[in-house]
């Protein structure tokens, strides 16, 4: 019994795995890669992919999809759907990449799993889970002669073998985390100057010349001014490199035919739960399109009224405990509902309900049609242009606006295939259709930019306004200068501030991390506040919010007991925090070293 247990939390409970570390390479299947697509040639050979010149095979990667969709039937009840197969697919892909990436990097740098070391672990680093079986208890406390004992049960065997087969692929992620991770320190300066900026604060009094007053976006700039400021700017306008596509969708609407054939499903579904022991759960399983819930047997648990959509809202609701309701369509297709219970909360209703959907979608048959139309209008836009071949079809051009790599498409979302194309084929090229949730897309790579400072023109309207607050800074800077002048001749803040049609603001107790009204955060204001000695008065001081003068009224240092209680939780806060930094650093530099080819887009 304890073994069934270890074998279906094994996947979850390795001590060995740690979770910050090794999670940072699922995103190194979207690295900057080369999407071959429609290689052809790579894909006769068997290769699905590369990454660094390691092959990644088609059979490997169609065997860890079986082996996914299978995991998946297993743990849902259900085949994966349209949607979802893509995401299992592209699951795999990532975790392929990862693996071919994690062996490259061992081999590199040395690392090397030992027989004696895996030994050890499985003697004496039993798994977590099993560590608070009580069974596996003597007298209250854990006893590992127990744990020892069942795992040397030759019936257990098989549940040690794939334990011992984890901790061969966990262990080396451990190693390499020691070595990414080794020179990791946290000062006692360190320590204090964080609880500093956290608990030491300042009272000030102030005077803002807010940019607002000088500001008007409206108002008209002049051209050399305008050309000045994006001259003397440069590198605030530097850009990534960018793309810019057209491109014309095909929806995956339902047919008639469709969406007659959801229609009789349903009916289908229904005179089978009329019939004598029919399990609604069992056919939701078997029968519902509905990922979230079909698994869990229709369930969809508490909801109250406008969470859902108008149709199924009204029928549920209007339900009693126990019934069923006859067939209905949404925008989703089609549904059963069963309602199991109902309660008022502050005279609100609840619903408690499951349900089964069979969604009008489109069909095998209308996808092969939309697949051959696709194809069709992506080789007569090579060979007449693309807005012809549109304007023939009668299709609609959408013209994205310029975005960059890693991002997401505009008009379209986040689509991987879609990304790679823009950046990775020349401008004037004619995509193959590329598929998403929602619909076939054919593209063509309309522009291309590459990083650099875009001309004047392409970015004048920012650089008007950029100029327009310049301006408004210069001429705030100048009122405070006049008012510090005043003070310097011996008025107070109070009299400097009046004089020149402006009031003094009172702050309470803020720290370096605060945030003050008409203020702002972490900004010049607050270094200004925290260097001077109370009592003093500052010069002006220009932040992106305004020009501002203070004084500083009152200084309340941190209390030392208050730190000797923090102290130890900063220091690990801190040392935390420098781990994630140098896990970043150290993907960023897999990213940029690591060169991924994607063949898939011609299976």
């Amino acid at each position: 019994m304890v073994m069934k247990q270890m074998r279906s939390q094994m996947k979850v409970i390795m001590w060995i795995v740690v979770i910050a570390f090794v999670v940072g390479f699922g995103f190194l299947g979207y690295l900057e890669r080369s999407m071959e697509r429609g290689d052809r040639q790579k894909l006769a050979q068997g290769i699905a992919g590369e990454v660094n010149n390691q092959v990644i095979t088609v059979k490997q990667y169609e065997l860890a999809v079986r082996e996914a969709r299978e995991e998946y039937r297993a743990k849902n009840g259900a085949e994966p759907n349209e949607a979802l197969e893509r995401e299992l697919r592209n699951e795999v892909w990532q975790k392929l990449v990862s693996q071919s990436l994690l062996s490259q990097i061992y081999r590199r740098l040395g690392i090397k799993v030992y027989d004696d070391e895996v030994v050890s672990i499985i003697r004496n680093q039993p798994p977590r889970e099993l560590m608070q079986d009580q069974r596996l208890f003597t007298n209250g406390r854990f006893d590992i002669a127990k744990y020892r004992a069942i795992a040397a049960d030759p019936q257990n065997i098989p549940f040690m073998v794939a334990y011992e087969r984890q901790i061969r692929e966990e262990l080396p992620k451990m190693k390499l985390q020691m070595q990414v991770l080794s020179g990791i320190r946290v000062t006692e300066h360190e320590v204090q100057a964080r609880f500093q900026e956290a608990n030491e604060k300042v009272r000030a009094r102030f005077i803002a010349v807010d940019l607002g007053r000088f500001f008007d976006p409206q108002a008209p700039v002049p051209a050399e001014a305008v050309k000045a400021y994006y001259d003397g700017h440069q590198k605030d306008f530097k850009a990534p490199e960018r793309a810019k596509l057209s491109l014309v969708q095909f929806p995956k609407l339902a047919s008639a035919g469709d969406s007659a054939a959801a229609r009789t499903k349903i009916g289908e579904v229904a005179a089978e739960l009329k019939a004598p022991g029919a399990s609604f759960a069992e056919l939701a399983q078997a029968y519902s399109d509905d990922p979230g819930s079909a698994g869990r047997g229709g369930e969809l648990g508490w909801f109250t009224n406008q969470q859902m959509v108008p149709e199924f809202e009204k029928v549920a609701f209007a339900l009693r405990p126990g019934q069923v309701s006859a067939p209905f369509a949404s925008q989703f297709g089609w549904h059963i509902v069963r309602v199991d219970s109902v309660k008022y909360e502050n005279g609100r209703k609840s619903v408690k309900a499951a349900h089964i959907l069979v969604s009008s979608k489109a069909g095998d048959e209308t996808m092969a049609g939309l697949r051959t139309t696709a194809e069709a209008f992506a080789e007569a836009a090579r060979k007449d242009g693309f807005d012809k071949a549109a304007a023939d079809y009668g299709l609609q051009v959408f013209p994205t606006s310029y975005f960059q790599r890693g991002s997401y498409v505009p008009g379209v979302g986040v689509f991987p295939e879609l990304m790679a194309f823009a950046f990775d084929e020349k401008p004037g090229t004619v995509g193959d259709p590329m598929e998403n949730e929602s619909a076939l897309v054919v593209a063509v790579v309309a522009d291309r930019k590459k990083e650099g400072v875009p001309p004047l023109a392409e970015v004048e309207q920012r650089v008007k306004m950029l100029a327009a607050r310049e301006a408004a800074k210069q001429k705030a800077r100048e009122l405070a200068g006049t008012v510090s002048a005043a003070i310097a001749a011996g008025k107070t803040l109070d009299q400097a501030a009046r004089d020149n049609g402006l009031a003094v603001d009172t702050t309470g107790a803020f720290s370096r991390n605060g945030f003050l009204p008409r203020v702002g955060s972490q900004n010049e204001f607050f270094g200004a506040a925290f260097s001077l000695a109370e009592g003093a008065i500052s010069g002006p001081v220009a932040t992106d919010q305004g020009v501002y003068i203070l004084q500083v009224v009152q200084k309340l240092p941190a209390d030392p007991a208050q730190f000797a209680r923090e102290r130890d939780g900063i220091m690990q806060q801190l040392y935390q925090q420098k781990q994630q930094q140098t896990i970043q650093q150290w993907f960023a530099d897999i990213e940029r070293r690591s060169k991924i080819k994607d063949y898939r887009a011609g299976m």
